[in-house]
């Protein structure tokens, strides 16, 4: 039998089932309908002859399947359960929780589609703040961590020791460390012999790091071991997604240029590395919800798109970078030793004021992939008996 989610079965308790030319339409309880086409549920058969995909246990194959199979009974059976016998001799069974949660109907995946809360001013006021050791002694507090970076992008943990190599085992509950032509872990001090501008003492305007990849670090961690004694260097965060939500509200031409159109990214260091990539500065579901941004000019390659789109782009990406830059919408704070940030880098733009030379600000900086991310809130959230959202959650900056 198909697996169940955690979802509430009341009211999406399957009431019928009535076949047509496409496939099979069900109603709820809630009197919702659903079609699902007769190839959709017979190639979404999990039972133990078809095998589970999730587990990559799967026998049953695309390519040893009609196309055009068809129901030759369909009934709700016992236990909220669709029953499905197929022309090609096959039965297959579904419950109803099951089926709403996969259906594919317009309604159903707008409903779906996962929407963070946007920050606004109370959220600047209040950021999320927990406490490092209690969430590195808890599972739950973890989790609730975990949470509200995927919901507000962004948690701030006090306490941790603040000592070199003590971030890597914490992340390491998250998921694989990501390396990159930076290392396994960077260090970010004044060092002028270093190619990187963190190493620098300019200040950073709010950005996303490594748009010129095709797959950006995805959840980054910084953990502060010293700061400047004068309390220059201190960190900027900015909601990507709230700018871009300003900028739609203004000009909803720009907005839609800057989902449309390609930008070229590139990083070089001559004899080091030479990467180029091409992606919307802000990408969108097919709703139009965003899942991700990609905002660093300083990276900005020369752009290449039709040229009766190049006057919006640069108008909306003008404005973007001018929002980016507005002191009103920033987190300004200075991070002390033993603070520890934690954020989506496919949404939030940080950055820092400029530095001096008169004292010794370290933090230490690794990256986490996000479908690890993902990954490792859904385990946990089972693990721990709770509701875990069975939506998709943001799919990120590729466009």
């Amino acid at each position: 039998m198909v697996g169940s989610s955690t979802i509430s079965r009341d009211a999406w308790t399957l009431r019928s089932v009535e076949p047509g030319p496409e496939g099979l339409s069900v109603e709820y309880a809630n009197g919702r309908r659903s079609l699902f086409h007769s190839i959709w549920l017979r190639d979404n058969c999990r039972c133990d002859a078809c095998g589970m995909p999730e587990t990559g246990r799967r026998t049953l194959r695309l390519t040893g399947l009609d196309l055009s199979v068809v129901a030759t009974r369909a009934v709700i059976g016992r236990d909220d359960t669709l029953e499905i016998d197929w022309s090609d001799g096959h039965r297959s069974r579904f419950t109803g929780e099951w089926l709403k949660t996969h259906a594919y109907d317009d309604a159903a995946r707008r409903e779906r589609a996962f929407r963070p809360r946007i920050w606004d001013d109370a959220v600047r006021k209040s950021p999320p703040v927990m406490s490092f050791p209690e969430v590195a002694g808890d599972d739950r507090l973890y989790l609730r961590m975990l949470q509200t970076v995927r919901d507000l992008g962004l948690c701030f943990l006090r306490g941790a020791p603040a000592e070199a190599g003590r971030l890597e085992p914490f992340a390491r509950r998250i998921g694989p460390i990501q390396e990159s032509n930076f290392g396994r872990i960077q260090d970010l001090v004044v060092d002028e012999t270093k190619q990187s501008v963190a190493n620098r003492t300019i200040a950073l305007k709010p950005h996303t790091d490594e748009p010129y990849r095709a797959s950006p670090p995805g959840i980054l961690l910084f953990h502060c071991i010293a700061t400047d004694v004068t309390g220059a260097g201190s960190s900027t965060f900015m909601d990507g997604f709230e700018l871009a939500e300003i900028l739609r509200a203004e000009d909803p031409e720009g907005f839609a240029a800057l989902t449309r159109n390609r930008m070229a990214f590139r990083r070089h260091f001559a004899g080091d590395v030479d990467i180029i990539t091409e992606f919307p500065a802000l990408s969108v579901d097919e709703f139009g919800n965003l899942m991700g941004v990609r905002i660093n000019d300083r990276v900005a390659a020369p752009l290449a798109i039709r040229p009766d789109e190049v006057a919006a782009h640069y108008r909306g990406m003008k404005r973007l970078l001018e929002l980016a830059e507005d002191p009103a919408r920033m987190l300004l704070l200075t991070l002390r030793p033993g603070d520890v940030a934690v954020f989506d880098n496919h949404r939030m733009l940080h950055g820092r004021t400029e530095l001096t030379m008169k004292g010794k600000r370290w933090l230490q900086w690794l990256q986490v992939e996000r479908g690890d991310f993902h990954s490792t809130l859904r385990v946990l959230a089972d693990r721990l008996g709770e509701t875990r959202d069975a939506k998709p959650l943001l799919r990120g900056a590729y466009g």
